[in-house]
């Protein structure tokens, strides 16, 4: 146990001292009902998790009706040398001497980030490993009401380059520990959309190559944590969000105050046909060459802005449906598969004098659930269960500061041919640094029970640092 106890001694004394085309495998289709733990955790989009909550520039969808194309306040001093001090800098290539204002009034918005890790399996597992894997992502958003005199559109281009390296999957899990583990490397547009909303407030359509976890299953207060289930149920497992996001079209509805309902086709043709659509435009959506699968998705939901205690309250649910061809785990043939899945968040606590109409404003207690189930007959896993709790604003003098505790429990299918146990555990414990406001560090401890290839339980520390720019 010396190397859990080291590895949290050094990463809290860290900030005392300072004050992302080919991550998918070319999967054989008879795989696609996956029938061992290494083939199970293959399917799964690992590094969705938080990424489109958490990453500048990766906001997820309007969940109430509130426009697009409305420009942030510009800092009150100037974020370069000469002006505020560079600890102070939202982004820490500051406004490249007044052009990345110049660009912003125009209806230009540059963000970036680079999220590097280091991971190393303490106990249990298959052994002791450990690992190190990044991500750049940069991307441009274009307010075209100010750009073309297009009225609430935007169009959105994200570039992502990741190397995962090596020992992603050593603990034995079918859950993966980080949201940005993927078998090997990827360097791609990852994202091309083109946003319109229409009516005033009523209707949104999104079409282009999207990120299905940035409309869907998403539950923002999990944003904070690395476990892979923490940003969508593992039961969705041919989800075609990151590194896989797909070409797609999705259109969101708000019929009053708090609610929302949305639906979206996308291309399915990584899932069964393993084509990597993270790296591909549009032509595997418009002809049939490579593979003819779709992938549709539906979600309802509620926000309720304040009820006693709890504010800022949402309800969810939602199902998919997946219309390629799986082998089950019995041998024969699936046409099509679908799942449904829930979810719930809300705010318990907040910091006295803190104002509900600042949506950007997230400090206070949190705490959310999830589930999702799929057909066992194809997917590995059966149903999931996840709950956790967040906090944003630790201490005093310590705003931007976040902990939060994960725990999601997966069932695994019945099939024999499955043969991945009854169930895994995975918990998580986390507190991110913001040692300014554009550099963040994040110890993090995950605890496996019952791994899924039935060796010991597994121990794994991961330290994470993100920097915007």
């Amino acid at each position: 146990m010396h190397g859990p106890v080291l590895f949290f001694v050094f990463t809290m004394l860290v900030p005392l001292a300072t004050a992302v085309a080919d991550a998918p495998r070319d999967d054989d289709p008879a795989l696609a009902g996956v029938g061992d733990a290494a083939d199970a955790a293959e399917m799964i989009p690992a590094a969705a998790a938080g990424l489109p909550p958490v990453l500048p520039g990766q906001e997820p969808g309007a969940r109430g009706a509130k426009g697009a194309g409305v420009a942030e306040d510009l800092p009150a001093q100037r974020e370069w040398f000469g002006h505020a001090p560079w600890p102070s800098w939202t982004r820490a290539t500051g406004d490249w001497s007044g052009a990345r204002t110049e660009l912003e009034r125009a209806g230009i918005d540059f963000r970036g980030s680079l999220v590097s890790e280091w991971s190393d399996v303490f106990s249990g597992g298959t052994g002791d490993a450990s690992a190190f894997r990044h991500l750049l992502d940069l991307n441009l958003t274009f307010d075209l009401a100010a750009i073309a005199s297009i009225d609430r559109a935007s169009v959105f281009v994200d570039f992502q380059t990741a190397d995962a390296g090596v020992g992603g999957m050593l603990h034995g899990g079918y859950q993966a520990y980080s949201n940005i583990a993927i078998d090997g490397s990827i360097t791609q547009i990852s994202q091309l959309w083109y946003e319109q909303w229409f009516a005033g407030d009523a209707l949104r359509v999104k079409a282009g190559k999207v990120d299905a976890n940035a409309e869907f299953a998403f539950i923002a207060p999990a944003g904070g944590f690395i476990n892979a289930s923490a940003g969508f149920t593992p039961a969705i497992f041919a989800f075609p969000t990151y590194p896989n996001p797909a070409v797609g079209i999705n259109l969101f509805v708000y019929p009053c105050e708090g609610a929302y309902a949305g639906v979206a086709l996308y291309d399915g043709a990584a899932a069964v046909d393993g084509v990597r659509t993270g790296a591909l435009g549009p032509g595997s959506f418009v002809t049939d060459d490579q593979s003819d699968d779709w992938f549709m998705i539906g979600e309802v939901g509620y926000t309720v802005a304040s009820m006693g205690t709890l504010d800022s309250t949402r309800v969810a649910v939602g199902g998919w449906w997946h219309t390629g061809d799986f082998t089950t785990f019995a041998g024969g043939s699936s046409d099509g598969t679908g799942g449904m899945y829930a979810l719930a968040e809300t705010r318990a606590w907040r910091p006295e004098g803190l104002d509900l109409a600042d949506a950007d404003d997230a400090r206070g207690l949190w705490f959310f659930l999830q589930y999702g189930r799929a057909d066992q007959s194809v997917s590995a896993v059966r149903q999931q269960f996840g709950a956790g709790a967040s906090l944003a604003g630790t201490f005093a003098g310590r705003d931007d500061d976040s902990l939060g505790a994960y725990l999601s429990v997966v069932d695994f299918s019945d099939e024999p041919a499955a043969a991945l146990g009854d169930s895994e555990w995975a918990l998580e414990l986390f507190y991110e640094f913001a040692c300014t406001p554009s550099v963040r560090i994040k110890p993090d401890l995950q605890w496996f029970a019952q791994p899924a290839d039935g060796s010991d339980d597994a121990l794994v520390g991961t330290l994470r640092i993100r920097i915007d720019f």
